[in-house]
């Protein structure tokens, strides 16, 4: 298992958009509390700031195409 925790966000998104779903666990461990955050202000509903933060950090990989 690769180890990103030194890699930059550039390095991630480059590898996020490989399929590499370790580099999206150490996105996620990066910015997944501010984009929740930010959501459950925006939103004031916890269950769909969820669904919003899972579909930020997903939706990059799917459009991404296979390979």
């Amino acid at each position: 298992m690769r180890d990103f925790s030194d890699a930059s966000d550039a390095q991630l998104v480059t590898s996020v958009g490989r399929y590499d779903e370790v580099a999206l666990a150490e996105v996620y461990r990066r910015h997944g509390g501010a984009v929740f955050g930010l959501a459950r202000r925006v939103l004031d509903n916890g269950a769909e700031a969820e669904d919003v933060t899972q579909e930020v950090f997903l939706r990059p990989m799917e459009r991404a195409g296979p390979l």
